[in-house]
């Protein structure tokens, strides 16, 4: 189906779209009221066009970013490393949306994939929600402080769409110093994200506080020992960062 992930992605994110329709009803419910005075008719007719915008621009992004090969195919990962590596290690929440299939982009390598889904750091009803459907993950479960692989053991990490679910600061410092403990020096650290710039603004309004700006993600690089080699995007709502040991 065309748009599968679209609607798997609007079940999940229910509360926005019964938001969204109470906007819309009442909005322009409001603005085709004779009775009601010009200036309440015309906030109506505002606030019901916004919530219309917002549902259906929220639900085309979510087809953009899952129905279609660009991101989730995980073939512009060749971008980002100078060769196929031999070990990688994807970090993810282990659910269909935010995991890649790095051993088709490079079968020769062996990959370990760990699961950084924890409920009492992830607070995102959303992603819980897509958790319970997804089941129980095969992949090693993994704390942001505290990864379970030896110093240097990966050529290529990535991480999926993850980072940004680790709410707490803290965490997110220490799950960049793993990073850089688990990666070979001469390895690559990939972060592939949502930003919060202007395309998630027109996609989900108020929604955009749950992503960070690019400056948090250089920060804490640069705080870990970490350069940004390169970055770019996967259509406009995913950003690649490319990191290497400084």
């Amino acid at each position: 189906m065309r748009f599968e992930r679209a609607f798997t992605l609007a079940r999940y994110n229910w509360p926005l779209y019964a938001v969204c329709a109470v906007g819309i009803l009442a909005g322009f419910g409001a603005a085709m009221t004779p009775a009601l005075p010009a200036t309440v008719r015309l906030a109506g007719a505002v606030g019901g066009s916004i919530a219309l915008w917002y549902s259906i621009a929220s639900f085309a992004a979510f087809h953009i970013m899952f129905d279609r090969p660009d991101f989730l195919s995980g073939q512009w990962l060749t971008r980002c490393v100078p060769e196929s590596p031999d070990n990688c290690v994807q970090l993810s929440v282990c659910v269909e949306e935010t995991t890649l299939p790095i051993s088709d982009v490079f079968p020769e390598a062996n990959c370990t994939e760990l699961d950084l889904f924890d409920d009492s750091v992830m607070t995102e009803p959303a992603i819980a929600r897509a958790k319970q459907a997804a089941g129980n993950s095969t992949s090693l479960p993994a704390k942001p402080e505290a990864l379970p692989l030896d110093d240097g053991a990966s050529q290529l990490t990535v991480v999926t769409l993850a980072a940004h679910e680790v709410r707490d600061p803290t965490q997110r410092e220490s799950l960049f110093g793993e990073l850089s403990r688990i990666t070979a020096p001469t390895g690559r650290i990939v972060i592939a994200e949502h930003l919060r710039n202007l395309p998630a603004a027109l996609a989900f309004g108020p929604g955009l506080f749950h992503f960070y700006p690019r400056s948090e993600w250089v920060t804490l690089a640069a705080k870990s020992g970490l350069r940004v080699e390169s970055e770019f995007d996967v259509t406009p709502f995913f950003h690649v960062f490319v990191l290497q040991h400084a």
